[in-house]
């Protein structure tokens, strides 16, 4: 008898937003995605317009208020003791003070009373809530994604206390954890992108794939060194002028000729992806970007433009006029930019660098003070294409901002690639729990328990 391609296995990602996970996962074609669950319909829509086949479930709602009932009822057949991997990452923003707990109100949970919820910050209580789920659906393999702060969170006195906490209740709901925190510029993302996850597995012992890049300076012959921003947007062209996302659906030819082997692998076979736009900026902040340089940060920037206005402001002194009436003077003739004076966040209004991975990009690329989102060269913010790009997402990826799909609401499809986790690290991961999950299918002696699913 033939062998024959193995029954994908399932996963299923909360807190999914536009869905960076499960489309790194979807892409190793070893995973059907079944169902994704966030609070915002844009980015729903986002993540069910590019898991077209085969369609998940989408649960639109804050997950405490999703019942496990109806939550096992979407998953079907993929239900308790079923689902091969849960995924996701519970918004970040708490970490407060946990406490414990009688039992959870509006639904029929009960033994889990013992674990934590949250003193006054209700974010907190997501990291519960998606523990809740583990427990309920039993899949085989747990991933959870967070900010790298959440190792380091002191919790009663205990450093790392959280995560001592996380995994102390999936140890006792049968799971052997890892939490790492892995850099994804490491394994080939052009973007140093630092955050921890947790990896879990009920069927055997399970660990963290290896790094495939190294940092430029410490590649040796052989090595694959870190991903360059310049490899990954090269190829695009200038961005439409905007607020109409003209260039999308255009021909292929749009794109500008590259070796980069990334560029390659991201770009469409059909036609020019949506979103190669960027926001117009004010005349205050184009006048900043103009005098950053590549990689630069803040400080130094601010550093140079002073010791240039401080020769400026010898040269231009009239007579006795006294050093803080010159600055005056030339700041309202336009010859000085007093913003340099200010102290900002190290990396606001700065460029990105052609030749080195992007810094973290987040859900406020499209506010230049708000971190390194200024393009190499060109006086503009990064468009949301390039910053998806820098996400690794495939330009075949489509973002889905309202109603009107000529009309991309920059804002909205920012949050969302900001949020995501990088699909080629997603992958990565994906492949390691696949590699994993073929194991324990093999210690069977009936063949692919998924085949008999598949048909039953």
């Amino acid at each position: 008898m033939p062998d024959r391609e193995p029954t994908p296995f399932s996963v299923a990602e909360l807190f999914c937003g536009c869905g960076g996970l499960s489309t790194g996962f979807r892409e190793t074609g070893r995973f059907d995605v079944v169902l994704g669950n966030d609070v915002k319909p844009e980015a729903l829509q986002t993540f069910a317009e590019n898991h077209p086949e085969p369609k998940p479930e989408v649960i639109c709602g804050d997950i405490r208020q999703v019942s496990l009932d109806k939550l096992e009822a979407k998953l079907g057949r993929r239900g308790v003791g079923e689902l091969d991997c849960l995924v996701g990452g519970p918004p970040c923003q708490g970490f407060s003070q946990l406490r414990r707990s009688e039992e959870r109100e509006h639904n029929e949970l009960k033994r889990f009373g013992g674990y934590n919820r949250l003193d006054e910050d209700p974010r907190n209580d997501l990291v519960l809530r998606f523990l809740e789920v583990v427990e309920r659906l039993r899949p085989k393999v747990v991933l959870i994604e967070n900010v790298a702060q959440m190792l380091r969170h002191t919790y009663r006195g205990e450093a790392g206390g959280i995560t001592s906490e996380v995994e102390a209740v999936l140890d006792e709901l049968g799971y052997e954890t890892r939490a790492k925190v892995l850099n994804a510029a490491a394994f080939g993302v052009p973007q140093l992108r630092e955050r921890v996850f947790f990896l879990a597995s009920r069927v055997g012992s399970i660990d963290f794939p290896e790094s495939t890049h190294v940092q430029q300076d410490a590649a040796e012959a052989g090595d694959d060194p870190w991903t360059t921003v310049r490899q990954a947007i090269e190829d695009l062209p200038a961005p439409a002028p905007g607020p109409l996302d003209s260039l999308a659906g255009g021909p292929i030819d749009k794109y500008e000729a590259s070796d980069s082997t990334l560029a390659g692998q991201l770009q469409s076979e059909t036609a020019f992806p949506n979103g190669h736009l960027t926001r117009p900026y004010s005349s205050k902040i184009m006048r900043t970007i103009r005098e950053m340089r590549q990689g630069e940060t803040w400080d130094s920037a601010a550093a140079r433009m002073r010791a240039r206005y401080e020769a400026l402001v010898k040269e231009q002194r009239e007579g006795d006029e006294p050093v803080d009436a010159a600055i005056e003077r030339l700041v309202a003739e336009g010859s000085i930019n007093p913003v340099f004076f200010r102290d900002y966040y190290w990396s606001a209004y700065t460029r990105l660098h052609w030749d080195r991975p992007a810094l973290t990009i987040t859900a406020n690329a499209n506010f230049l003070g708000s971190g390194r989102f200024t393009h190499p060269e060109e006086q503009r913010g990064i468009t949301v294409r390039e910053a998806a790009r820098l996400q690794t997402f495939p330009d075949d990826f489509k973002f889905v901002t309202g109603d009107d799909p000529s009309k991309l609401r920059i804002g909205v499809a920012m949050d969302m690639i900001g949020e995501a986790v990088p699909p080629m690290l997603a992958a990565k991961l994906a492949e390691q729990i696949a590699e994993h999950l073929d194991a324990d299918v093999s210690k069977g002696d009936c063949g692919d328990p998924r085949e008999a699913v598949a048909v039953a």
